[in-house]
């Protein structure tokens, strides 16, 4: 099946000022991709019609596995009205979620089977709108990023949308539908049009035959007109001859019987032909009548007429009414274009504003040195070993985040050199009267990448940041507070990331996502740095690789958290006395033995709670840790 793609700028433009003013009221250069896919997604919601449009109480949009964009969505979206009806944006993590949606919205990525996706949601009156997805069988709205124009399209597969019970209006087909479906659009009109021409010929036809019958009754009237004449005139005849004869009565008494013999055939006559004459006036009359009744029809097909007349002035009008438009929108891209050299002067501005964060860092680094220098002077004034091993704990945190930090750094740093080279570049063109529109968009879109990429890099480095002060926070103060115990685990494992590469390590979490607890955060980050410490060093020696799981489960008013390495595990020995204080199979190489003691002392006493452990030869190691989801103060 082909599919209409909007290669044309002009057109990618258009669609987009007209739906985002549609729905935001905002200039154009301050929008960005994803708040046209939330324009789109809000008027794919206005050109979609539910089989059960009139009892809904409101149209529910599901994101799915896309945090970020749903709150973007949400903050768009929520509270506002579409066919008069609530819109609610929720977050869907499965199927099931989704499947409970009106719109279910999918950006494709390769952990996602968008087949799998489409079949379960088939059947189930939900429209399905992915982004990027190279999957044309399955799609019904496919929204795609024009690499040559940077804007964002979309395509319509109208055969999945009509088996699922939905339609769509001929706007949207006519601007996303494939070229099959236009022609159906077309060809619908045209027929439309050729019946109209038709019907108008017909009654024209109509028209024509009823005046030639007119016609011809006006001229059978005169016809009868011209008898009557006729029969009048002879009756006048006969009436002077009766009257001649009344004069010659006196003369003509002698033949007075014989006179009244043909005086009564006369009147017998002239009764008769008065009686002709009425018979031939109802005649007139009933024919008078059939001709108002005729005139009543004309007068009622002349409206009939009239009405079609204005119907095809109304059309007339219409087509007008689309010149303007396309008139307006030819404005609207001259507008864009516009828009387009504002858009440069933003990017210019952007690159000065990483210039100054550059500058800002490299004139903090002496701040880091100074602070780095601090923590180590703190590491050598520890005198007891349970201390050490906390602040061992947080000193690899702080060596974890610091190697993560600097990446990310050296990226924002690295692109803000090659967009100052890029602008230097275009600045000497400019200069030289050689700048062209292909180097002008080259170097637009090198400044966008640009933008993007320190964006995203500083933003990993504010995550990192707010992250390890949490973690390191809590391990200092070990204050009791609220947590949502899967997102915290991930939050410190993300701070151990440096070590786990550096160990060639893999880390996957599984079970619950939304677990509420009130325990020492502190505490529960020194007990998962130690045992991922111990795996490092023990689980994964000699070994090239490794995997660690932790998994989740709340049950009653406990939560279970079950830590698992799959490296070289124990045996019975080390497996009964690993929680003894002093006990270490690395005593020769600096081990102290107070690792799991600390953790085991951790649990039971700070965090109220039980750990157990399974282990045998190379089958690796499984901890479970049984806590209260409310410690008691």
């Amino acid at each position: 099946m082909s599919f209409t793609w909007f290669k044309s700028p002009k057109v990618i433009l258009t669609l987009v000022v007209l739906l985002l003013c549609s729905l935001f009221s905002v200039n154009a250069q301050q929008l960005d991709g994803e708040q046209v896919k939330t324009a789109y997604l809000y008027n794919f919601l206005k050109h979609v019609n539910w089989p059960n449009d009139s009892d809904k109480k409101r149209y529910v949009i599901a994101i799915y596995q896309n945090d970020a964009f749903f709150q973007i969505v949400k903050s768009q979206l929520s509270g506002r009205q579409v066919k008069n009806t609530d819109i609610e944006v929720i977050s869907a993590d499965s199927l099931t979620q989704a499947a409970q949606a009106d719109l279910v919205y999918v950006e494709v990525s390769p952990a996602i089977d968008i087949t799998l996706l489409a079949s379960d949601l088939r059947k189930t009156n939900t429209l399905l709108v992915t982004y990027n997805s190279e999957d044309k069988h399955n799609i019904m709205i496919n929204l795609f990023l024009n690499v040559e124009t940077s804007a964002i399209g979309f395509e319509i597969n109208k055969s999945n949308i009509v088996y699922e019970g939905l339609s769509i209006s001929n706007e949207l087909l006519l601007l996303g539908g494939t070229e099959i479906d236009v022609a159906q659009l077309y060809r619908e009109t045209e027929v439309a049009m050729q019946k109209m021409r038709l019907r108008e010929a017909e009654l024209k036809a109509d028209l024509a035959q009823q005046s030639a019958s007119l016609k011809n009754t006006s001229v059978k009237l005169r016809q009868l007109n011209e008898e009557l004449e006729q029969r009048q005139h002879i009756a006048e005849q006969r009436q002077i001859e009766l009257l001649a004869l009344k004069k010659d009565i006196n003369q003509q008494q002698q033949s007075l019987s014989i006179k009244e013999k043909q005086l009564s055939d006369v009147i017998v006559q002239l009764t008769a032909m008065k009686q002709d004459l009425e018979k031939q006036q109802s005649e007139v009359s009933a024919k008078e009548l059939k001709n108002i009744e005729m005139e009543e029809r004309i007068a009622k097909n002349r409206n009939i007429i009239s009405k079609q007349r204005s119907q095809i002035n109304q059309q007339g009008l219409q087509l007008d009414q689309k010149n303007v438009e396309l008139e307006q929108r030819s404005a609207l891209i001259e507008q864009q274009q516009f828009y387009l050299m504002i858009l440069a002067i933003f990017i210019s501005a952007v690159i000065f504003i990483s210039i100054l964060l550059v500058m800002l860092f490299i004139k903090n680094k002496k701040t880091t040195r100074k602070l780095s220098q601090t923590l180590t002077n703190l590491k050598e004034m520890q005198d007891q070993l349970v201390q050490s091993e906390k602040l061992a704990s947080l000193g690899k945190l702080t060596a974890g985040i610091a190697h993560e930090i600097n990446t990310p750094l050296g990226i924002a740093v690295t692109s803000t050199s090659s967009s100052l080279e890029s602008t230097k570049e275009i600045k000497t063109l400019f200069e030289d009267s050689r700048l062209t529109k292909s180097a002008m968009k080259r170097y637009v879109t090198d400044m966008e990448h640009a933008a993007q990429l320190n964006t995203s890099s500083l933003n990993r480095v504010i995550e990192l940041l707010n992250n390890f002060k949490q973690v390191a926070a809590d391990q200092v103060v070990g204050e009791v507070r609220s947590i949502n115990l899967p997102a915290y685990i991930n939050e410190v494992m993300q701070t151990l990331s440096a070590e786990l590469k550096r160990f060639h390590v893999s880390y996957q979490y599984s079970g619950e996502h939304q677990v509420e607890i009130t325990t020492i955060p502190g505490a529960l980050a020194q007990v998962l740095t130690n045992l991922v410490t111990n795996s490092l060093k023990h689980g994964f020696e000699n070994r090239d690789q490794g995997n660690i799981t932790i998994d989740v489960n709340k049950a009653d008013d406990m939560v279970e958290v079950v830590y698992t390495d799959d490296g070289v595990g124990m045996n019975q020995e080390v497996l009964q006395n690993i929680f003894e204080p002093f006990f270490t199979t690395k005593r020769h190489s600096g081990g102290t033995g107070l690792g799991m003691n600390i953790v085991h002392n951790i649990i039971r006493q700070k965090l109220q709670g039980n750990i157990s452990i399974e282990s045998k030869p190379n089958e690796g190691a499984i901890f479970t840790l049984q806590l209260p989801l409310e410690i008691s103060h």
